[in-house]
């Protein structure tokens, strides 16, 4: 079992946090995935990715067994050729990471642009709705002053009728009333 602090990129901080959140050995950080090591304070998605590639690294290399003294000492691979591969698989990972972070970034955009045109739809649809809505109430407004200006010009007819035939029957009263005084005047002085 490797320790988590032989993990290239974990120090003492990173490796108690790690250890808090379950990750104790390397092998266990080289299981874990990206999302897992999210909830780790400190640790986003593109270290969380170049850590469980440096924790697969790690575990692969086991330490060498002492040779017994009659053998030759193994022959050390360059530092470069080593240098190199380790380097190439955190750049790998980042690219990974980087192309997760644009797709989400992309996915994230999307999402808001479907949002607001379902948005601009709703208020659309709100906006039609409240104008036919106004409309409607124009038109009963109009048809009910029409109806009452309808009731009124009829009243005012009956009113104008009513006022011709008083005026008509107050013509022949007063036509009658004269002439019964006329007549009685007419007798008054046959009298006399």
């Amino acid at each position: 079992m490797t320790a988590v602090t032989e993990v290239r990129g974990v120090g003492s901080a990173l490796a108690q946090a790690l250890s808090g959140a379950g990750f104790k050995t390397a092998e266990d950080l080289a299981k874990a995935t990206p999302e897992d090591l999210l909830k780790v304070p400190r640790i986003g998605s593109a270290r969380a990715v170049a850590l469980i590639a440096a924790a697969k690294e790690a575990g692969q290399t086991k330490p060498v067994a002492k040779a017994p003294a009659t053998r030759k000492p193994a022959a050390r691979k360059p530092a470069t050729r080593s240098a190199t591969r380790r380097s190439t698989a955190p750049a790998r990972a980042t690219a990974a990471a980087k192309k997760a972070a644009a797709e989400k970034k992309a996915a994230e955009q999307k999402a808001a642009e479907e949002k607001a045109a379902a948005e601009k739809a709703a208020a659309e649809k709100a906006a039609a709705e409240a104008k036919a809505k106004k409309k409607a109430k124009a038109k009963a407004k109009a048809e009910k002053a029409a109806k009452k200006k309808s009731e009124i010009e009829t009243a005012f007819k009956k009113a104008k009728e009513k006022v011709k035939e008083k005026s008509k029957k107050d013509k022949k009263s007063k036509s009658k009333d004269k002439k019964k005084s006329d007549k009685k005047k007419d007798k008054k002085k046959a009298k006399k």
